[in-house]
């Protein structure tokens, strides 16, 4: 009758682990719905942003550098700086219109700057010549970028350049394993059908 038994144990086994083993599963799928959820959220950011930089990039001439510092002073989340096209520029949450105006912008839904994730920074290619992006392309892989917060300087360096529609969104695409900063523009600079990319990786990390 040892069989007996061992379905015995086994029945008694179940009954009691049947519990816990609900209670993780069920556990589990809570944590499923919110990754998903703020997977959801975050995405349909990226695609608003998205849209909202096709439209600023899409105006028949970008703004000029007309605005007026001390109204957007406390909106300023860093600073980008590129030593290779002698490039200092302001970095600002949102990639508006009338942020793009005077500065670059982060765009919603990305990661934050130096967080592990993709975090996109987007800026005009002004029509003056070492302006905003106007100089972007002559960056090439392993230059490196400068993000300055208030607290800290990230260092990346580049890997990468694309060229792709502005309905390619996959450049925005997060990733969890490493920190990348994503820096996008039009082109051409007149009448602009694609956007110019730049991806670079998190190298350094300094606390100020």
């Amino acid at each position: 009758m040892k069989w007996l038994a061992y379905v015995l144990i086994v029945a008694g086994l179940t009954t009691m682990l049947y519990p816990k083993a609900k209670s993780v599963y069920y556990s589990y799928q809570e944590e499923q719905l919110l990754d998903d959820w703020e997977s959801a959220s975050a995405d349909s950011l990226i695609q608003q942003s998205s849209q909202q930089l096709d439209d600023v990039f899409t105006e028949e001439k970008p703004p000029n550098n007309d605005g007026k510092a001390e109204k957007v002073k406390s909106s300023i989340v860093g600073k980008l700086s590129i030593n290779k096209i002698d490039l200092t520029l302001p970095i600002m949450e949102g990639a508006s219109q009338k942020n793009l105006k005077v500065a670059a912008g982060h765009m919603n839904g990305t990661s934050p700057i130096g967080e592990n994730g993709n975090a996109a920074i987007a800026a005009h290619r002004s029509y003056t010549y070492g302006k905003q992006f106007n100089r972007l392309p002559e960056v090439e892989s392993g230059d490196l970028i400068q993000v300055e917060t208030t607290q800290k300087i990230f260092t990346y360096k580049v890997t990468e350049k694309q060229l792709v529609l502005p309905t390619d969104l996959s450049v925005l695409q997060s990733r969890k394993d490493e920190s990348v900063l994503t820096l996008i523009t039009c082109h051409p600079m007149k009448n602009p059908t694609h956007r110019y990319i730049v991806k670079a990786v998190l190298e350094k990390e300094e606390v100020l």
